[in-house]
């Protein structure tokens, strides 16, 4: 028989927001479900893998939007990330997970590779620069070329660099304010700027030969009577792939160079296991928020329709019953048949079932080889006394302070 779950009573935001990694840690003594009051949000917290992969492989039906993501989607508009109409984000997701499945991406390789390679070429050797910063400086020009090649300049890179900062900002002022009438000036200025660039990308491709790239797939797809594309969705997919694209990939590989700096007898490691071990340490979706829009029956529990349910991937990542020595940075956990990764199926950074994040082959080939190329070509030391943590009330779990490290070319050495 299920049951609505319990917990500790009372609001629980003021423990929560002073620490919620601690928060989530100590509620998990309550059980596999517990129920907490944030903020007059009646929430269920869920730490049983059974329920998480269930909720995901066949009760999307039953979850929708949480509150808060209302501000990012004002952004987003229908894109994949935020949309939960299955009329509309199904044929969507099937058109856009095929040019970024495992064989496709394969094709933007090399373009990658040559984006990279540039700006690596620019790092500064002996000079104290912030290793965040410098990779942010990457990835934005990657995500941009896998989506505008035929278009893209200096000047658009900084237009869409400037929404992407407007947008961080205002969504996590006060995410849980459903309220997007008063948005501030500057918000609507820089979202305007990339309106009119994607939207003019978009009016000067020939409808019958619109591009390799990611939008003129996007835009051959208008006029299928199935993909439910038109203009302006194609204008919401690509401002979601940027933000969801983005600045996830950087904070991976932030954390993963700051950790083999500070331990750098890791540096011949595999870079995808450097880069799988530091998602989970520190996975940039931290905790997965979801609105319960039909009544969810779990394993033993009920979650009533008009609750949320939480996910903290960050706790679960670091359970002792899930990997040894979880606290550790060990990216030898990774290779085949490691004793000290003894639960696979507890490591999901990007989702499982349907709705896994469509962008994970392109985010793990980026990751991999940023990473293996800066460690082929550089020694380096982190220079801040201890290591960064993440923002925890942050769209994404980024560097919570400055990254400064120092270069040294390994041919030189």
């Amino acid at each position: 028989m299920t049951t609505i779950p319990t917990g500790p009573t009372g609001d629980q935001s003021a423990l929560f927001e002073a620490d919620p990694f601690v928060f989530f840690r100590d509620l998990q003594k309550h059980g596999d479900v517990v129920a907490i009051d944030l903020g007059g949000i009646q929430t269920a917290v869920l730490y049983d893998l059974d329920d998480i992969h269930r909720i995901f492989a066949d009760k999307l039906d039953h979850i929708g939007r949480a509150a808060v993501f209302t501000r990012l989607s004002h952004a987003t508009g229908t894109g994949i990330l935020t949309n939960y109409d299955w009329d509309t984000w199904h044929p969507r997701r099937r058109r856009i997970v095929k040019p970024l499945g495992a064989r496709k991406v394969g094709q933007f390789h090399d373009r990658m590779i040559a984006i990279i390679e540039e700006h690596l070429d620019g790092w500064p050797l002996g000079e104290t620069f912030d290793l965040y910063d410098a990779i942010r400086n990457i990835t934005l020009p990657v995500v941009a070329d896998l989506l505008f090649t035929e278009d893209l300049n200096q000047d658009a890179i900084d237009i869409i660099e400037r929404a992407v900062d407007e947008i961080h900002t205002w969504a996590e002022s006060d995410p849980t304010n459903t309220d997007v009438e008063n948005e501030p000036k500057s918000f609507r200025n820089a979202m305007d700027a990339l309106d009119a660039f994607i939207g003019e990308v978009i009016g000067k491709r020939d409808p019958d030969s619109p591009g390799d790239d990611l939008l003129g797939l996007l835009i051959a797809a208008i006029d299928e009577p199935d993909a439910r594309l038109d203009r302006q969705s194609v204008r919401d997919e690509a401002v979601t792939l940027i933000l969801a694209g983005h600045e996830t990939v950087t904070a991976n590989v932030a954390f993963a160079l700051d950790l083999v700096g500070r331990h750098p007898d890791t540096g011949t490691a595999d870079p995808r296991h450097i880069v799988d071990e530091a998602l989970r340490l520190h996975p940039p979706v931290h905790i997965t928020s979801k609105a319960v829009v039909k009544d969810l029956e779990l394993t033993d529990n009920v979650i009533p329709a008009g609750w949320e349910v939480l996910i903290p991937e960050y706790v679960l990542y670091r359970d002792e019953q899930y990997f040894e020595r979880p606290d550790e940075f060990l990216p030898e956990r990774w290779e085949e048949d490691s004793p000290l990764h003894l639960v696979p199926r507890a490591f999901f950074p990007f989702l499982t079932g349907p709705k896994f994040c469509v962008g994970r082959h392109f985010a793990i080939m980026e990751a991999t080889e940023l990473v293996g190329r800066v460690l082929d070509r550089f020694d380096y030391d982190m220079l801040h006394p201890t290591p960064p943590e993440g923002r925890p009330f942050a769209l994404t779990f980024a560097p919570d302070r400055p990254t400064p490290c120092t270069l040294r070319s390994k041919e030189a050495s």
